[in-house]
């Protein structure tokens, strides 16, 4: 696989003649139209030409950027990550010039992978459902979103990571930066004696909150934790990544985040579960468990017995008292996840088929929210939604969406099972890695909303991409036992 367009494409006379027309023509809009914004075109251009003769080298600086990225929120409707979310954008038109030159890179086996067209048919849902939104420009910004996260963390990653090696410099580009978020994070925290109620604020600007910051550790700590092998005993490098794991539970422990402390203690069993290739067992057991507790609490409005006292469901100050309240169903933010379910549920009645269209939850639920579950934070200042994916899969996309989304987690995990199965006893270490970081997602998944930002959603693309590659490229699997 060439790295270099450039040197498949036309002569550089003719590449400087045309960037020169387009430089005079964006300074000429500049003075004439009062659109400032067109000086940025020719260093926009002179930037995509460096992507196109360094491809391999701009899809690992993405990943150098996305730990340090910030989201920044336009108007009331509309956010974006930055400096990340352009240059993905960039790196998507780049991606699709590169395959419409070379398109026997999407190989046959990789188009006809499970994975691969599961994951079409969940972005063209997206798509129809944003056709028949109630609100189409929050759905069509969504829909625009997963098109270009799919083209370039799935479709670059199967261009890029299709053996261990090329992971290899990827981990660096997310280790470093990350640590250096860890380091920052966790000195500030200690400035404010590592104070519960002060957590928040430690991680600006980089992540909005402790929950996504805790998370993108615990899934990204897998493959720190198998990092240790690439390097002897006693050198350098292993006592290096040693700090990074170390850093990163550091920075586990002190996010006091309950979902991250639960992934920790589920690492040990999601690693038995897909060893005894337990995963299907494990998905009806799970399908059942979700039907009868749906049909048992509906059933004579069970479900308003688990609503909580609106005077004593308060935000405690400390992680104690936090843990406590959770248990006794005390708990704000458990009792606010409830408060949001519910209205989920009654909306997907409501349009069964393509759902209120992407991003649309936050727009309709109060119209669909029950009383009695209201706590003190159901003003919704930050507008966040379901704070469970597969429910607001479910919203917005339709029964038949969360059918897609389901059987694409579903053939990811299954695969990873049987390329753990089939492949040589070097590889499945590396296997066992991708599989428990994306298992913690899916985890993570039932109490938040995460695969739409560039820092868990990029990794969410990437272990499929990883997976998808060992599938249909892989030398040493026997007659391709995992597709």
């Amino acid at each position: 696989m060439k790295n270099n367009l450039l040197q498949q494409s036309v002569s550089p006379m003719l590449i400087f003649g045309l960037f020169a027309v387009l430089t005079l023509l964006s300074v000429t809009v500049a003075l004439v139209k009062d659109v400032y914004v067109a000086y940025a075109l020719p260093f926009t251009i002179i930037f995509g030409l460096f992507i196109v003769k360094y491809f391999r080298q701009a899809f690992l600086l993405l990943w150098l950027l996305i730990p340090v990225s910030m989201e920044y929120e336009i108007g009331e409707t509309l956010a974006t990550d930055l400096p990340t979310e352009p240059y993905i954008v960039l790196l998507m038109g780049v991606a699709l010039i590169y395959y419409l030159a070379n398109p026997r890179q999407l190989t046959r086996p990789l188009l006809n992978h499970p994975i691969t067209v599961l994951l079409c048919l969940h972005v063209l849902w997206i798509g129809v459902t944003a056709l028949y939104a109630q609100v189409a420009l929050v759905s069509g910004k969504f829909f625009l979103a997963k098109l270009w996260y799919v083209v370039v963390f799935y479709f670059l990653g199967v261009l890029f990571l299709r053996e261990e090696r090329h992971f290899k410099a990827l981990f660096w580009c997310i280790a470093i930066p990350l640590s250096a978020v860890i380091i920052q994070t966790t000195i500030r925290h200690a400035l404010l004696s590592f104070e519960f109620s002060e957590v928040n604020k430690t991680m600006t600007p980089f992540f909005r909150n402790h929950v996504s910051y805790a998370v993108i550790l615990v899934v990204f700590l897998p493959f720190a934790l198998y990092a240790r092998h690439w390097y002897k005993q006693g050198t350098i490098m292993r006592l290096v990544v040693k700090t990074v794991v170390l850093l990163m539970l550091t920075g586990i422990v002190f996010a006091y985040t309950r979902a991250a402390y639960l992934s920790l203690l589920l690492i040990p069993v999601l690693r038995y579960i897909f060893v005894k290739r337990l995963t299907k067992w494990i998905a009806a057991v799970a399908f059942l468990g979700v039907m009868f507790m749906v049909v048992y609490y509906a059933n004579d409005y069970r479900y308003l017995n688990l609503a909580p006292d609106y005077e004593t469901t308060i935000y405690h100050a400390n992680l104690e008292d936090h843990l406590t309240a959770t248990f006794e169903g005390k708990d704000i933010s458990s009792m606010e996840r409830v408060y949001r379910w519910i209205a989920a549920f009654r909306m997907s009645l409501q349009h069964p088929l393509t759902g209120f269209g992407p991003g649309n939850f936050y727009n309709f639920y109060q119209y669909y929210t029950v009383d009695d579950f209201e706590t003190y934070v159901s003003d919704n200042e930050e507008r966040s939604g379901v704070h469970n994916y597969f429910l607001m899969t479910l919203v917005e996309q339709g029964f038949i969406g969360l059918l897609l989304f389901v059987g694409l987690c579903l053939a990811v995990l299954i695969t990873g099972e049987n390329l753990y199965r089939h492949l040589p006893t070097t590889q499945k270490p590396f296997v066992m890695a991708v599989l428990v970081s994306y298992a913690i997602i899916l985890f993570n998944l039932t109490m938040g909303d995460l695969i739409e930002t560039d820092k868990i959603g990029s990794l969410f693309f990437m272990n499929m991409a990883i997976l998808a590659a060992f599938a249909t490229f892989n030398p040493a699997l026997p007659c391709k036992k995992a597709v």
